[in-house]
């Protein structure tokens, strides 16, 4: 059973100034270790720009993203937990779960965000992501719900 988020690649911070920032945060480890490229960062942000926040699927929950491009190299997926949630737009959207999903083409990261989706509809499962206190104690909710 692969797991589909690393213990390495998950984060816990206090808060974030701004929303660009908790996506910028959120990418940094899958950016570490190759992944994708700053442009696929770029883009994810300027989707937002762009397009709004359509990438707040859920109170609480936001999945950064954008279209698979030559800036990714792996599919992958990372976490930014906020103690303190950020705004998206208005206060009708806002995240302490921000998510990295990295996708090379239309297809492969579809699994994982098949997986994510199921982890992320029970309201429980969420409330535990939001009182977790360390990365360890998030990698088990997503064993325990894998």
């Amino acid at each position: 059973m692969t797991l589909i988020i690393k213990e390495e690649h998950i984060q816990i911070k206090e808060k974030v100034s701004n929303w660009e920032e908790s996506i910028q945060i959120a990418a940094q480890p899958l950016l570490e270790v190759g992944y994708f490229n700053q442009a696929y960062i770029n883009s994810m942000i300027q989707s937002v720009h762009d397009m709004g926040p359509y990438i707040v699927i859920a109170p609480e929950i936001a999945i950064a993203h954008a279209r698979p491009n030559d800036d990714v190299h792996k599919v992958g997926l990372s976490l930014l937990k906020l103690n303190e949630h950020i705004n998206f737009s208005d206060n009708s959207h806002y995240a302490s779960l921000i998510f990295v999903l990295s996708a090379i083409d239309n297809e492969a990261h579809l699994e994982i965000l098949r997986k994510l989706a199921t982890i992320l509809s029970d309201k429980e499962t969420v409330q535990s992501l939001i009182d977790a206190n360390s990365k360890s104690e998030i990698i088990n909710i997503f064993k325990e719900n894998d």
